[in-house]
């Protein structure tokens, strides 16, 4: 199958998971949302004369995060995020890798501590208003919190250190996920709403396009 067909394939399978959340299909929904990542997948290994490790183990993180979330215990939730924020840790050493200003590399590695004071902080604020809701998962959020924040901060630096469309891929693909993150907590922790499952599809779609553009184009080789 040729990619332009697998991206017919990937935009039909986006248009049905999001019709199916709309009219409340939870089924089609979810096999319409798990079969994403795997026509990205697809759509790389076909694109590509060589797979390389890295972007498969990245769709893979992504992959068994998407079925952690379709039936939600103590197990899978602290699984999805341990799942996603290794996805995050990959993609943002990517794009660490990618600065070439040696500077700008030490202002992050300087920055990074007070980031993560920061957000330990900021995470603190919001177990005091929601502690019971998150229980024993405060620290797995924490954690969770921090790795995609830094991943949005170091694809904000590498795109503006480089404003190359390639450096712009990540910078969206982190946006998506943190604004996709902040609707799912409006939703479960302050007040569920439709319109904002809807606005995760949309968020979620939107990343995994990017994300299918991103590893098409990036050449992983000058990680090792």
């Amino acid at each position: 199958m040729g990619n332009s067909n697998l991206l017919k394939l990937f935009f039909g399978f986006s248009i049905l998971y999001f019709v199916t959340r709309v009219l409340d299909i939870n089924l089609v929904a979810n096999i319409a949302k798990a079969s994403l990542i795997p026509i990205v997948f697809f759509n790389y290994y076909f694109s590509k004369a060589k797979v390389d490790i890295v972007p498969v183990v990245i769709l893979l993180f992504c992959f068994l995060g998407d079925l952690f979330t379709l039936h939600l215990t103590p197990f899978t939730t602290r699984a999805f995020l341990v799942s996603y924020g290794l996805s995050y840790l990959i993609l943002a050493i990517a794009c660490f890798c990618t600065i070439r200003d040696f500077d700008v590399k030490k202002l992050i590695f300087s920055a990074v501590p007070v980031i993560i004071l920061w957000f330990i902080y900021f995470n603190y604020s919001i177990k005091d208003i929601f502690g019971e809701q998150m229980g024993d998962l405060y620290p797995f959020i924490i954690v969770y919190s921090i790795v995609l924040s830094s991943f949005t901060i170091i694809a904000l630096v590498n795109y503006f250190n480089n404003e190359q469309k390639i450096n712009l891929y990540p910078v969206l693909i982190s946006v998506s996920f943190l604004l996709a993150d902040i609707m799912t907590a409006i939703h479960n922790f302050i007040v569920p709403l439709f319109f904002y499952t809807v606005t995760v599809v949309v968020l979620k779609v939107i990343c995994y396009f990017f994300l299918m553009r991103f590893i098409n184009t990036f050449e992983f080789k000058r990680l090792y």
